[in-house]
């Protein structure tokens, strides 16, 4: 496979054997296995593997619940969990990633995201070793970094635990704009369903903070964007760190990494999808409703603050001191000698270059115009952005 991935060369490839979904509550798969319409052909054998990771799962599962859920439900967190969000392709992964070096933090591992009921006990090791063999080296969409024990967002494990979840719009495309307004914005959701959804959350936070041992929780969702109002009810004294970045290259990266991931995810057909249509959409109301959302609730500052990408590349160490200063956050100086070894480690990054088609250029303009307001870009594309 070439460097660029298209919806047409995705669909040619063969899936991967293992799938998240391997690691799902048996519920929830057999809900996505047994009554999604339209199964694609090219993951007869990645849905084979999920079928035999349930089988093998369910009694280790099961085991773990038992021994350790009295436990859980007994955890709460020492300190204030740090909630990082921001629309896809902003900053989140890279902030994340230099956070997450502090060893006064703990966040989820990729191995624990992708099996959310099986983080204790002898039997990580096994499944330790079938999920490393199958990772990839990177995202495939950028050249992030993917491995078992690397930082990684929570809507995976969260959409393994329940049916809401914004991953579906990748597992099963054929319903995107569904997906994406069930898993960010509730429509359409019970009052049951959501709290289910609010329960499988907290049951996760406190897990996470059983397994490790009481640390501060460093969590970074870009679906949290919307969900800011429910954390809080869930944990009202919960820090927010929002970073936003150019919308430009926002839009470019954003619609670059849909192929690879439907190759890797996809259930369903992808080929019709129309990428451009639904990132504007998504972007326009998830920004909307960040900015409703910190006028409605007011957050003091040492409960939200706002960075951006290109401060946390020109200055990583600055950016994030003042982080650790406006949060009032314990134990800045050693974080960050730890922060600047890893920082030592990815100086030499690189960041993938896009071209936008006129007509999207033009709908980023009109439709996007309150975000390059709100933050103060300029509302023409930077050099390295083509249009045409």
């Amino acid at each position: 496979m070439g460097e660029k991935w298209t919806l047409e060369s995705a669909a040619r490839e063969k899936a991967p054997g293992l799938h998240p979904f391997a690691g799902a509550r048996l519920r929830v798969f057999l809900r996505h296995a047994l009554l999604t319409p339209g199964l694609d052909p090219r993951t007869r054998y990645q849905r084979f593997i999920a079928w035999v990771g349930q089988i093998l799962r369910f009694p280790l599962a099961l085991i773990e619940k038992v021994k350790y859920g009295p436990a859980i439900r007994r955890e709460r967190p020492s300190k204030p969990p740090i909630f990082l969000i921001g629309h896809w392709r902003s900053g989140t992964t890279h902030l994340h990633n230099l956070m997450s070096r502090d060893s006064q933090f703990g966040f989820l591992k990729f191995s624990e995201t992708a099996m959310p009921m099986d983080m204790l006990g002898p039997k990580v090791r096994i499944a330790r070793r079938i999920i490393d063999r199958a990772l990839p080296k990177t995202r495939g969409y950028d050249n992030v970094k993917l491995a078992l024990d690397e930082p990684q967002e929570e809507e995976m494990a969260l959409g393994n635990l329940n049916p809401i979840g914004y991953y579906s719009i990748y597992y099963l495309p054929q319903d995107m704009d569904g997906h994406r307004n069930r898993s960010l914005f509730f429509d359409g959701v019970t009052a049951g369903a959501l709290r289910r959804f609010k329960k499988n959350y907290e049951f996760l936070i406190r897990k996470v903070s059983y397994v490790k041992g009481g640390r501060q929780l460093l969590f970074k969702n870009p679906p949290s964007t919307t969900r800011m109002e429910m954390i809080l009810e869930m944990y009202p004294d919960a820090k927010f760190i929002h970073i936003v970045r150019n919308p430009w290259p926002v839009f470019s990266s954003t619609c670059g990494k849909f192929p690879r991931l439907f190759n890797a995810f996809a259930w369903q057909p992808f080929q019709d999808v129309d990428i451009p249509g639904f990132t504007l959409e998504t972007y326009e109301r998830l920004m909307r409703r960040y900015l409703a959302d910190r006028e409605k609730l007011q957050l003091p500052a040492n409960q939200l603050v706002e960075t951006t990408y290109e401060k946390i590349t020109a200055d990583p160490l600055g950016e994030i001191a003042r982080i650790y200063d406006q949060f009032g956050l314990d134990g800045k100086e050693a974080g960050l000698r730890e922060i600047a070894e890893y920082v030592g480690t990815v100086k030499d990054y690189s960041r993938n270059v896009h071209r936008i088609a006129p007509e999207h250029a033009e709908a980023i303009r009109e439709r996007w115009r309150f975000s390059f307001e709100a933050w103060g870009y300029p509302i023409e594309p930077p050099e390295d952005i083509a249009i045409g």
